[in-house]
């Protein structure tokens, strides 16, 4: 056992089960418990390469995720995730950090046959709160969208309410529609879905609207990709105009923060807020508004549902943390936890 830090933030359950068209507070069927119980029952005894339940679309971010773990703690849940990383031809790559641009060096490491080259992440889902929470320890990605898309591609695909076409030799599988139970007749009128949100507590975010006039500067602090020609570019002709000279050996990823004078109504504020809550991924993405008279900003991610906690752990790996140990350490301080969202 050993005493690790992770940052845990709240993300709430906006919709979770089989909704009509048009429809977004109540499902037909389906609930958070119910999808998590019978996830874990449909993950019993298969291999990791066979949980994948979507083909990430061409040009997406996305990169293919599987279920690890998934372990029940009376009525809480973690789910550990499988983030797989790109490889070339049975081999990840590493670009040596001190070769030059222009000239840098690859190096390319094998990977074990049936291997599937990634990361870790985890989700404590609390579905009394309908809520459930991202656990970061090492990596700065939670993974939350991956995990997302997987949930809602188990529902429509591979869950128990699915009702397929009687198998056919000249033809695939097609989805007839959903249903509540066995018993029950066949519907496609429904619509699988689980979306979330970050967690916010209103009062910083309503604070800004109201104070949308009162706005005088907006701080912006972001990372750029520098593997991406235009983030490049972007990044390159700032140090340019700030007359700064920057390294030959770049990261793959910066840091960057730069902010502007402004004047802003309610509907701006509101759209970047919302702009925000749904792209934001990592903890350094965040945006600062200077009123006036003041000096010290209202940060967006100052309203998350988010703090640090220690926990007593242990590691399955140097990758890995074990679930059972992680899911006693969230038990051990749950109404603490719990409170971030109060």
């Amino acid at each position: 056992m050993a005493l690790e830090q992770a940052q845990i933030t709240f993300y709430k359950i906006n919709q979770t089960g089989f909704y009509k068209r048009g429809e977004t507070e109540h499902p037909e069927f389906g609930s958070s418990a119910s999808l998590l119980q019978e996830l874990s029952g449909w993950s019993q005894g298969k291999s990791l390469a066979v949980t994948k339940t979507f083909e990430p679309a061409e040009g997406s971010d996305f990169l293919p995720v599987y279920l690890m773990d998934i372990t029940a703690d009376r009525q809480d849940w973690l789910v550990t995730m499988w983030n797989q990383t790109p490889a070339t031809q049975g081999k990840v790559a590493a670009a040596m950090g001190n070769s030059a641009v222009g000239n840098a060096q690859v190096v390319m490491n094998d990977i074990p046959e049936g291997g599937i080259p990634g990361f870790a992440t985890y989700f404590w889902f609390v579905p009394e709160e309908g809520a459930f929470a991202s656990i970061r320890f090492q990596h700065l990605i939670t993974g939350q969208k991956p995990m997302q898309e997987y949930m809602e591609a188990y529902l429509g695909h591979y869950s128990s309410s699915v009702v397929f076409t009687d198998p056919d030799a000249d033809a695939d599988l097609q989805i007839l529609g959903y249903r509540r139970g066995v018993n029950d007749p066949v519907r496609n009128d429904v619509y699988p879905r689980f979306r979330t949100q970050i967690l916010k507590k209103a009062g910083e975010h309503n604070l800004l609207l109201e104070s949308a006039h009162l706005i005088r500067k907006v701080i912006r602090k972001t990372s750029l990709q520098l593997n991406r020609p235009e983030e490049l570019a972007f990044w390159q002709k700032a140090y340019r105009m700030a007359t700064l000279r920057y390294a030959q050996n770049l990261p793959d990823e910066v840091n960057f923060k730069y902010e502007v004078k402004a004047r802003m109504d309610r509907d701006e504020v509101q759209s970047i807020i919302e702009a925000w809550t749904e792209d934001h991924e990592t903890e350094w993405d965040d945006y600062g508004f200077v009123l006036s008279g003041q000096s010290s900003p209202h940060w967006l991610s100052h309203a998350i549902a988010r703090s640090s906690f220690s926990f007593d752990i242990e590691r399955n790996n140097l990758e890995v943390v074990n679930p059972k140990s992680l899911l006693r350490a969230l038990r051990a301080q749950r109404a603490d936890i719990l409170n971030l969202m109060r």
